[in-house]
């Protein structure tokens, strides 16, 4: 199944997007809006604190307060892109919101859809520097399992 297949027009997400997500394992995910198609992105762990991301530097940043935008991905899907690592190098941590179907296909989430049949399905892109390690530069990232919104 080919959930990234379709396009869509989109240039932001919706403002109740926005909030505390929750994978199954308990990692938390925080979505803030900043200023049209940009936001800042939390991920924590199920403790609440956040992980450590190590640059190409060697300097270490937390996950708290990642800059993200809302733009294509590389097969022009639109995604919320987490800048995981150094700017413009790389990984990014992409967010696709879906919406699960009544036969549980997935389809790409519209404004109109209730806060309870959207997901948030992870995908990780290697950055430049990445192609050599298992975990693709982001081993906070998985197991890369599905996000649902906490009721706020």
């Amino acid at each position: 199944m080919n959930i990234f297949g379709s396009i869509e027009k989109r240039k932001s997400i919706p403002q109740f997007w926005c909030g505390h997500w929750f994978d199954e394992n308990g990692k938390q995910l925080i979505i803030e809006p900043s200023i049209q198609g940009y936001y800042s992105v939390t991920v924590l762990n199920k403790d609440g604190e956040p992980f450590k991301i190590e640059l190409l530097d060697k300097k270490i940043k937390d996950t708290k307060g990642l800059s993200a935008t809302f733009m294509k991905d590389t097969q022009g899907n639109s995604t919320l892109q987490v800048e995981a690592g150094t700017g413009g190098v790389g990984p990014t941590y992409n967010l696709y919101f879906m919406a699960i179907k009544n036969n549980q296909e997935l389809r790409f989430a519209k404004d109109s859809d209730r806060i309870d049949i959207i997901i948030i399905r992870p995908n990780v892109e290697m950055g430049l520097y990445d192609d050599y390690e298992d975990d693709l530069g982001v081993p906070w990232a998985f197991p890369l399992d599905d996000f649902k919104k906490k009721n706020e």
